[in-house]
């Protein structure tokens, strides 16, 4: 199993955040259209995440489960690239055995910044987000990643008042 710490927050200027993500990291943003699908599940969460990068798409299937606190938290997640051959099925599949939560669209600028993906994401129907995505590796802690984390989001100017608890999934259905 994976396993990277995140933090999501609220932009208030989605041109400036890129920018300095950009002049941080010394990388290039890569600009992705994402459409996940959220089934019911017993533990944790599990989207269907269509990716379009370019022209070219594809298609995983991603658990992950993580708490719903502000700031640094623990996220455990596992995901597989979905063949094109199965996904109309496997869709259906799950659709019928689990349940369907809802959908979430939106264009995500990617920029990666030593371990961590940092994500400004502009949703449809809620707004502008910055999510970071620590990837730890197997001999680092929470607390590593945590520290990581906080000093990305403040070097990049995010501020704590700006920080969420919530998933994407979970705002929407509070409309």
């Amino acid at each position: 199993m994976s396993r990277n710490v995140e933090i999501k927050a609220k932009v208030k200027d989605h041109a400036k955040l890129v920018a300095r993500a950009v002049e941080l990291s010394g990388n290039r943003p890569v600009l992705l259209k994402q459409h996940d699908i959220f089934y019911e599940s017993p533990k944790g969460r599990l989207k269907m995440r269509s990716v379009e990068e370019n022209g070219v798409a594809k298609t995983e299937l991603i658990w992950y489960d993580r708490p719903n606190v502000a700031g640094p938290k623990l996220s455990d997640f596992n995901k597989f690239d979905v063949p094109a051959a199965i996904l109309e099925d496997l869709k259906t599949t799950l659709k019928n055995s689990m349940g369907l939560i809802g959908e979430v669209k939106k264009v995500r600028t990617l920029v990666i910044f030593e371990q961590t993906r940092i994500h400004i994401d502009q949703v449809e129907g809620l707004g502008d987000f910055m999510e970071l995505e620590v990837c730890l590796k197997p001999e680092e802690s929470l607390e590593d990643g945590q520290k990581i984390a906080e000093k990305l989001r403040a070097d990049l100017g995010v501020a704590e008042d700006d920080l969420l608890t919530d998933a994407y999934m979970d705002m929407l259905k509070r409309l």
